[in-house]
């Protein structure tokens, strides 16, 4: 009987996770469109128009930036915030509690609050600016910020997970270390150095997956604030999937970007994994 138990968390993972993924690695060999109702196999001739198309490279390029610039800025305001609510002064209850407010909202909706407080008429930002002379900026609307400002929102909206993680981490750090460092006359510096981060560099590495993943195949903000433009500046590979599927009708040759971007999560999560393993291996 026990062995009956487990099989709904065998099957329903394959019905909604492998199966649909091998059906959209299949079509990405077809000629699939939702003009016309029939296709054919056509082979890799998807993926080798795919490698020639300046479009395609220029959302996977888009893609690592975003995630290099919201991750990175994640990482440093989530461990700073850590840092500060691992501080024992009063009213840190407060702070802990509302610190967890962007993640009980909507992504979609956080962006669109975002947008309307960015917006070159009206917008709270820009208003606030003018009180320092400085002139209104267009950060959705021009391609030299846009994409640093869709960063920002990412970060706003997940900075408390990065932080909860961390601080987290910071709760539950041994005592020893520390007190033996105190005797031994070591710095604030060296007491991170050698013992903080060693401890906390898998939960950082726990973090940073988890954020590489979200942010590699994020939609909603993007497409809620900018949708890819101006022109194709914040046009990420998942939107690039997207458009190309829904306002373009080529489901083959956007299933065949979306398995690239399957390949690339893939790698650097293996990648990240081994840094885990190799940091874990000795605690």
């Amino acid at each position: 009987m026990g062995k009956w138990i487990l099989l709904p968390a065998i099957i329903i993972p394959v019905l909604v996770g492998v199966i649909p993924f091998g059906l959209g690695v299949s079509l990405s060999f077809t000629d699939w469109r939702l003009a016309y109702p029939t296709n054919s196999f056509i082979g890799f001739e998807n993926y080798l128009y795919l490698f020639q198309d300046r479009n395609f490279w220029l959302a996977v390029l888009i893609s690592f930036e975003y995630v290099f610039l919201a991750v990175s800025i994640e990482l440093l305001l989530g461990s700073l915030v850590a840092f500060l609510l691992n501080r024992n002064t009063r009213g840190q209850w407060f702070f802990r509690s509302i610190i967890v407010i962007p993640l009980t909202v909507a992504p979609v909706l956080l962006a669109l609050m975002w947008k309307l407080m960015l917006s070159t008429s009206g917008g709270v930002v820009n208003y606030l600016l003018g009180f320092l002379g400085i002139g209104s900026v267009a950060w959705l609307a021009d391609s030299s910020v846009a994409l640093t400002t869709l960063a920002f929102i990412d970060a706003y909206i997940y900075t408390p997970f990065v932080a909860l993680i961390l601080f987290a981490g910071l709760q539950n750090l041994p005592r020893d270390p520390y007190e033996a460092a105190v005797v031994d006359g070591a710095s604030g510096w060296d007491s991170f150095r050698y013992i903080t981060w060693p401890l906390m560099r898998p939960l950082v590495l726990v973090a940073v997956m988890f954020r590489l993943v979200v942010s590699f195949k994020v939609f909603d903000i993007i497409y809620a604030t900018t949708s890819g433009g101006p022109g194709n500046a914040t046009t990420n590979l998942h939107l690039w999937v997207y458009l190309n599927a829904f306002r373009y009708g080529d489901m083959a040759y956007a299933m065949s970007g979306a398995v690239i971007l399957f390949a690339i999560i893939y790698v650097l999560m293996n990648v990240f994994v081994r840094m885990w393993k190799k940091a874990t291996a000795y605690m």
